[in-house]
Parts: C-alpha cells; sequence; structure tokens
C-alpha cells in the first residue's frame, strides 16, 4: 500500500506555494527535521531538512517535499526520459478546466492543451504533463468516459 510519495525541492516555500495551488490545500505539516535518525535511515553522516507534508485525494497517501539543508543539495537534470526519473500523476475531473485554472498562474505545462489518449488502457481519457519549479514532471490524467483504465486487453 502507497504510504508517500517524496520529492528534493530547492525552495520549500515556493513548492509550498506551488504545490497549494496545484492540489488546491495547504500543506497538513511543515517541520524542520534536524534529528539524525533521519540521517541513518537515508543513509547520510548528518542531515538537517526543511520539510511540507501535503494529503493526496482523500487523504490516504502523502506528498513529501524536502528541502535538504545538510548535506547540501545539487541540482540534476530533471528531463522526464532520464533513467530513474519520475513523475507524479494525479487524477482530475475535467482536465480543460484545471489547464485553465492552472495557466494563467504561470504554470510551466509541456503541451498546448489536454491531449485525448488514442489508445491502451486509458483510452478516450486525457492527459498532458507540467513541471513544478524545479523541474519535476506532474501528470494531469482526465479518466476515460468509461471511468478507469481498462488493462483486460490490449487496445494499442
Amino acid at each position: 500500500v502507497l504510504d508517500h510519495i517524496g520529492f528534493s525541492v530547492s525552495d520549500l516555500d515556493q513548492s509550498i506555494t506551488f504545490y497549494s495551488l496545484l492540489l488546491k490545500r495547504e500543506p497538513v505539516l511543515r517541520r524542520f527535521y534536524p534529528e539524525q535518525y533521519v540521517a541513518r535511515v537515508v543513509g547520510y553522516d548528518k542531515i538537517m531538512m526543511d520539510a511540507a507534508f501535503f494529503e493526496i485525494g482523500s487523504g490516504e497517501t502523502i506528498l513529501e517535499l524536502l528541502e535538504y539543508r545538510v548535506p547540501p543539495a545539487a541540482k540534476i537534470d530533471m528531463e522526464t526520459y532520464n533513467v530513474g526519473n519520475g513523475h507524479l500523476c494525479l487524477t482530475v475531473d475535467d482536465l480543460k478546466e484545471e489547464f485553465n485554472r492552472l495557466r494563467p498562474h504561470g504554470v510551466a505545462f509541456r503541451s498546448q492543451e489536454p491531449v485525448t489518449i488514442p489508445i491502451g488502457p486509458y483510452t478516450g481519457g486525457k492527459a498532458c504533463y507540467l513541471r513544478d519549479p524545479d523541474g519535476i514532471s506532474i501528470e494531469l490524467l482526465e479518466a476515460p468516459p468509461s471511468g478507469g483504465p481498462d488493462f483486460s486487453g490490449d487496445k494499442g
């Protein structure tokens, strides 16, 4: 069962502003972590980080944003096709409405409009990618008219 998804960010305040807009909610917790048990968990000698936690959907899954102060963070190439780079997919009821809501705020969409999915388990649904302030890829997905993906057969 999925508990949380974590992303390292360069500026927690900037990320909180962005994700509050995207998720339409404020973080449920923000806390600075100087405790060294966290360093042992992640495998570092010493750690200090600022963290914010958002509920996703009904709140069963948490989005954890971490700004590492120690060790100092470094930027990496966030291009979607790079090995090891993941993305967060959020479902929305009306993708065009979300696109129109977010675009005036300068959200960096990867396409000019929502794209209709022509084949595969999400046939008839719509999707688009966008980037957070650090270049992390986020997919917004509107379910197909059938109500959800169909993995039972090969549709493409």
